[in-house]
């Protein structure tokens, strides 16, 4: 008799529990809704190829919900609360410009269709000329590169190859901690909305390792070359052999490097930059930039980038990015010089300076 009481109650606890967990489901059914669409171009195409991650963000809670956007052009987010909320889809440069839509209202258990309408960004739609897709098509080309680290004789990593930074989905790239006069110049040039220093064929960074370019490292025991994509003048030295900058040195858009080993890591310290050199802010001659170089395995590539400038800066900067390893592939050469035309811009030549 006990045995078939003991046994109704159990019976009884779990009709209980699948009736609240129904019952749940039910109202979360009732008070979610989805939202699906595709990428599409000023052509009315569909857009290939980008593999960002899209979001939801609620008005009222800041959750968010996110899904990735797949490599057909296509995107579903599911399970969303009704109400309303912010869109956002960030592209890296350079061929279409990152969506954003407000108040776009989710519907309890209705899938609302919304294609997203990108512009074209600085390339005007360019076909090969967007190193955020072109970064993706080029590590999903090269496949499966993982295993060990490669080393050198010394048993040193070695990180020669062909490296593609992965794209930053996030969209921004904060500005180093600038005080107040170097801010002001910032603004000062922001207002002139000059063009970006490359389209004057001018470097476009202090650090070639934070640019969105293909770039190949050849290392030896006393030095590493690096080589990059679309950049003037396109390649710098780091010297490993442990001498210092040259006393009588001129203030250089890549400044002087010297880099030594702290264990697996290469430490690679820049210093004698003119006060132009962009990518940094607005800063002075006195700016230091500090890169750490690991390589986990062998298609992995990890680097921190630290900026100092005690004249120009309120603290420290730092910034890190992860490359991959691509294979079966070229550093095509790179002309800026050749048939460019600087009045062709509104703006006076870039000089960094306003």
């Amino acid at each position: 008799m006990r045995k078939i009481i003991n046994n109704f109650k159990l019976l009884l606890t779990v009709l209980i529990l699948s009736s609240v967990f129904s019952s749940h489901l039910v109202f979360s059914q009732e008070n979610t809704g989805s939202i699906t669409g595709s990428l599409i171009d000023p052509n009315g195409s569909t857009v290939t190829g980008l593999s960002s991650a899209i979001t939801l963000t609620s008005v009222d809670t800041a959750t968010v919900y996110e899904a990735d956007v797949t490599l057909s052009g296509q995107y579903t987010i599911t399970d969303v609360p009704v109400g309303l909320y912010s869109l956002n889809f960030p592209i890296s440069c350079c061929m279409y410009r990152t969506y954003a839509q407000e108040n776009v209202e989710i519907l309890a258990r209705q899938t609302q269709q919304l294609d997203l309408n990108l512009n074209w960004h600085i390339n005007l739609g360019t076909i090969g000329d967007d190193p955020g897709m072109l970064a993706e098509d080029m590590i999903s080309q090269s496949g499966d590169l993982s295993g060990p680290t490669p080393r050198m004789a010394d048993g040193k990593p070695d990180f020669s190859g062909i490296w593609y930074n992965i794209p930053d989905r996030s969209g921004l790239f904060p500005s180093p901690p600038m005080q107040p006069w170097a801010q002001d110049i910032n603004d000062q040039l922001m207002a002139l909305g000059q063009q970006n220093p490359a389209s004057y064929c001018l470097p476009q960074s202090a650090s070639i390792s934070a640019l969105i370019f293909p770039y190949k490292i050849v290392q030896t025991d006393d030095l590493i070359v690096q080589i990059i994509e679309f950049v003037t003048p396109g390649f710098r030295q780091i010297f490993l052999d442990g001498r210092s900058r040259p006393e009588l040195w001129n203030p250089a858009w890549y400044g002087h490097s010297a880099g030594h080993w702290e264990g697996d890591t290469l430490v690679v310290e820049s210093s004698g930059f003119n006060e132009i050199t962009p990518g940094f802010g607005v800063h002075t001659e006195a700016l230091t930039i500090t890169e750490r170089y690991t390589r986990p395995q062998n298609d992995r590539l990890l680097i921190e980038i630290t900026a100092e400038d005690p004249e120009a800066f309120t603290g420290t900067w730092t910034q890190n990015f992860e490359a991959r390893l691509v294979e079966g592939q070229e550093i095509f050469e790179f002309v800026c010089a050749e048939g460019n035309d600087t009045s062709l811009y509104a703006q006076p030549v870039w000089r960094g300076r306003p």
